[in-house]
């Protein structure tokens, strides 16, 4: 998700020092991730609190990186701001309203993790939109998580090796992209 302006200024160490924060970023989504899922897992009743706590950390991490990444798109910052306020904020209250399915007694607490954690996933991935591609692969790897979590009782290991492969995914899309942006001519 670079644009021409993140291109011409890949080089300079103010932009590496910005991809290396949303790679710090990325790493964190994916471990507070693999903890959300351990607790939905073993104790599925006290897990909302938790992903409370995971959208507020997944819109912190997001507007972290807009802020980062103002120089180069055609946005003021306080536009950006309300865009990630509005996303997040609907997340949050689509989440608020899938309780009310456990107070009706539609669905089961470990019903209720799967469905918080499909839509944290839809949600990050969407995000991607705005923030950049690691959004894009945390939402997928939080989806891959709600699909290994529904069909399989023992996902925990699976899901440990989908983050590893994550993360070494990630480090080495950044590092081809770099070699890539280095390697164009600059007008």
């Amino acid at each position: 998700m670079f644009n021409d302006k993140q291109a011409s200024n890949a080089g300079s160490p103010s932009a590496a020092r910005k991809f290396r924060a949303e790679e710090l970023i990325f790493f964190a989504i994916i471990i507070l991730s693999l903890i959300g899922v351990a607790i939905t897992d073993y104790a599925p009743t006290q897990s909302w609190a938790y992903w409370i706590f995971m959208i507020a950390a997944l819109a912190t991490s997001a507007i972290v990186i807009e802020k980062l990444l103002v120089p180069s798109k055609e946005l003021p910052f306080a536009k950006l701001l309300g865009i990630q306020l509005i996303h997040w904020g609907a997340t949050l209250i689509a989440i608020f309203i899938s309780f009310t399915f456990v107070k009706t007694g539609r669905m089961t607490y470990e019903g209720i993790g799967l469905l918080i954690l499909l839509i944290l996933s839809l949600a990050t991935f969407l995000d991607g939109v705005h923030v950049g591609w690691r959004f894009y692969l945390a939402g997928t790897f939080l989806g891959i998580t709600t699909v290994f979590a529904a069909y399989f009782e023992e996902f925990m290991w699976v899901v440990f090796i989908v983050a590893i492969l994550s993360i070494v995914f990630s480090v080495y899309l950044e590092k081809y992209l770099t070699s890539r942006r280095t390697q164009e001519p600059t007008n």
